[in-house]
């Protein structure tokens, strides 16, 4: 009994003993584990405060508060945290991002409006409870604003827990195999105990008597040299598994495609950040939906042959790329444009195991190829309107020498005539339609801003004044004409005939636009705009403009059609109806044009022409006698038609006419004839050299010679290749006897 005792007591102790031990060890590595967690877990916080500060101060400089919410957002979906709340410097909040419980999404709460903040602009880590919080500052070159953030020790708590509970489990385990080992391992050492005990006994009671004792046998430090080992290989499989799944968690959030991985049923076991933005669906919400659920396609006609090509990877087990780009509609409703790739996931019994599709957001680049066409496109067109000008031109030059022809030979003629006979009149009707077509032309050049333009200061009031008897008869008697003029109006300079088409075409333009009775008003006005004025207006400059203004009570117009009433060739007009043209003249004069309208709201032309000091020119008189002269004239021209026009025009005129059909004949015309040239009538583009050119050589030797320029081609061809100052003497093809004779007289009179 009393050995039995004994072992009893020595198992106990024994067990009480290993029970101690464990307890010990598993409040050790409890704590450790917990502690270098904890430690870990701040120095994140550190770096994670720090990184949000920085952000912070991006999106507070650029004062792109939805961004800094957007991103405080995607910081706060990190497990562990509790609440991120950004601040001034003086606790005025700007941001708060709170979570209510672990696994719940975080939400913004503008409740409060001020928070207690540090005083000094120093970095604060300290725990408070079981949270961690840190606040960093927002530093931007000066002290902006704090960044609190805040993490749960939930997950510390929990750790612990998890080490008590596991080093209990295995307490236990130890305690009941090391009261088995214990039992069956004490039997030698108690019979050894027993045999010592009864060899004393014996030894007392048999002295003299030789007593025999046998030995016990111990295995107990082979044992723990096994357990050992054991769990130092289960610790280092443990961490090998551990850093494997760190490797390729890290791999599939790093890439920069969207990964999104299913099983053989199509639901979905995995999804990396990059297919979490892509499709709206966080990872948590996406593990065990249905691919389709989540990988949403938009209707555009593809979507099951798409959805086909998919089943395809799962039933041939191959590599698919789906060919084309393929429109995707998130979780928010947003629609993107990607690529996808499918491979099948075989495991290492070589059975199937599921499906994973890279996804590739090409949305931007998809925009730009767009943008990229529209380019292309505004090129084509701009190259289309180029062509067009250049046909426009060569156009005008060759109509405008042959109407010069038919003018100059009808005026001619009708100079020889009474203007009471018959054929006085059919020959003032032919000169009539000549001079419409010449109207024609240079409608056709100022549409596309080519038109020689002779500006002259005017008065609107008195130039519009005029006009208004050719306005009634274009807008018709159903149509009410109202005229103000502004009161001190400025001096503009422009062409008048220019004048004349603008306020035709808007007039005309008008009177489409009002169905039956209306009314169409215009009014002048001195205006000076300045920095506010001019922010819808960058092509003009501060200063004074007289503002001319055309309004109507017509059907108005949309903002679509507004948007494109000065494209080329844009009416809204029927067949027959409208101009059409004119209306770029404003900007070849230095102005500028505004429209307001709605529908059914009438529409107003806002005109801006630069104010001038200068006084208004005076207008020809009607019936005003040619004034001639007896001055020599060279005369170059290389039509025919033109230079025998030109010859009898200035010869009926009193003057003395050398023709020369090329700058060459002219050049030995010049150096060979001894007569004193006084003007030099000469076409701007001619083969062979141009006016320009040709008047400086020829002033190589008549120093004292005018010059007066004349051409049917446009603007850009003449600065292209004939280059005429501003200020020089310029006669527009075709030309009258009374403009020749008034271009001429002031050529020879200038200074």
């Amino acid at each position: 009994m009393i050995f039995r005792r004994l072992e009893v007591k020595i198992i106990a102790s024994l067990a009480l003993i290993l029970a101690a031990m464990i307890a010990v060890y598993g409040s050790w590595i409890g704590s450790r584990q917990t502690k270098v967690y904890v430690q870990a877990l701040s120095d994140n916080l550190r770096i994670l405060s720090r990184s949000h500060a920085d952000n912070a101060a991006h999106f507070i400089v650029i004062q792109e508060y939805a961004g800094l919410e957007a991103h405080m957002m995607d910081a706060a979906h990190l497990p562990d945290v509790v609440s991120i709340l950004v601040t001034e410097v003086d606790g005025k909040l700007l941001c708060n991002i709170e979570r209510s419980a672990r696994g719940e999404p975080p939400k913004l709460n503008y409740r409060i409006r001020q928070v207690a903040v540090p005083k000094l602009p120093e970095a604060i880590l300290k725990r408070e409870g079981n949270r961690l919080v840190s606040w960093s500052p927002i530093m931007a070159g000066s002290h902006l604003g704090w960044v609190k953030m805040t993490l749960s020790l939930d997950t510390a708590d929990q750790l612990l827990h998890a080490i008590w509970h596991s080093t209990l489990e295995v307490g236990a385990l130890w305690i009941l195999v090391g009261t088995i080992l214990m039992v069956l391992v004490v039997k030698q050492p108690l019979r050894a105990v027993r045999e010592l005990s009864r060899f004393a006994h014996e030894l007392q009671t048999r002295k003299g008597a030789q007593v025999s004792v046998r030995r016990g046998v111990y295995e107990i430090d082979m044992l723990a040299d096994a357990l050992n080992y054991s769990s130092t290989e289960l610790l280092k499989a443990e961490q090998r598994l551990i850093a494997e799944q760190e490797r390729l968690s890290v791999t599939l959030q790093s890439i920069g495609d969207g990964v999104i991985a299913t099983d053989t049923e199509n639901r979905i076991v995995l999804v990396n950040h990059v297919a979490e933005l892509i499709t709206g669906w966080s990872e948590e919400q996406a593990i065990g939906l249905n691919l389709e659920r989540v990988f949403r396609l938009a209707d555009n006609g593809n979507q099951s042959q798409t959805r086909n090509t998919l089943h395809t990877v799962l039933s041939e087990r191959r590599v698919i790329e789906i060919p084309g780009q393929h429109p995707i509609v998130s979780r928010d409703g947003t629609t993107r444009t990607v690529t996808v790739n499918g491979a099948p996931i075989i495991d290492s019994n070589h059975l199937l195991a599921g499906m994973v599709l890279v996804i590739r957001d090409i949305s931007e680049k998809a925009s730009m190829e767009a943008e990229k066409r529209g380019l292309a496109e505004q090129l084509l067109q701009s190259q289309k309107m180029e062509a067009i000008g250049q046909l426009a031109g060569g156009v005008a030059h060759d109509f405008n020498n042959m109407l010069g022809v038919i003018m100059g030979h009808a005026e001619l003629a009708m100079m020889t005539l009474a203007p009471s006979t018959q054929l006085h009149e059919r020959l003032k009707g032919i000169l009539d339609a000549a001079n419409r077509s010449a109207d024609i032309t240079r409608q056709l050049l100022a549409f596309s801003r080519q038109q020689h333009a002779e500006p002259k200061v005017l008065d609107l009031n008195d130039t519009i004044s005029k006009m208004l008897k050719m306005l009634h008869r274009l807008i018709g008697e159903d149509i009410d004409l109202g005229w103000s003029p502004g009161f001190n109006l400025h001096r503009v300079k422009l062409d008048p005939s220019q004048l004349d088409q603008i306020m035709a075409n808007l007039c005309v333009n008008a009177r489409d636009a009002i169905a039956g009775v209306g009314k169409i008003e215009i009014h002048t006005e001195n205006i000076s705009l300045g920095g506010r004025d001019l922010a819808n207006q960058p092509d003009m400059a501060h200063g004074n403009y007289v503002m001319l203004v055309v309004r109507d009570s017509g059907c108005g117009m949309t903002k679509e059609v507004m948007e494109r009433i000065f494209e080329p060739f844009y009416t809204t007009k029927g067949l027959g109806r409208g101009t059409g043209l004119g209306l770029g003249i404003v900007k070849q004069n230095g102005g500028n044009i505004q429209v307001d309208s709605a529908p059914g709201q009438g529409a107003t032309f806002r005109i801006y022409f630069p104010a001038v000091d200068d006084e208004a020119a005076d207008a020809e008189k009607e019936g005003e006698t040619p004034v001639g002269g007896t001055e020599t004239i060279l005369v170059v021209e290389d039509e025919p038609g033109i230079i025998a026009l030109s010859t009898a025009m200035l010869t009926g005129l009193g003057y003395t006419v050398l023709p020369a059909n090329s700058p060459d004949e002219a050049i030995k015309l010049a150096d060979g004839n001894q007569v004193k040239i006084d003007l030099l009538l000469t076409d701007i583009i001619m083969p062979g050299m141009n006016g320009r050119d040709l008047s400086q050589q020829l002033l190589l030797t008549h120093p004292d010679m005018k010059r007066l320029f004349m051409s049917g081609y446009t603007a850009d061809v003449i600065t292209e290749r004939g280059k005429v100052d501003e200020g020089m003497c310029f006669l527009q093809k075709p030309f009258t006897i009374k403009s020749l004779a008034t271009k001429v007289r002031e050529a020879l009179q200038r200074a």
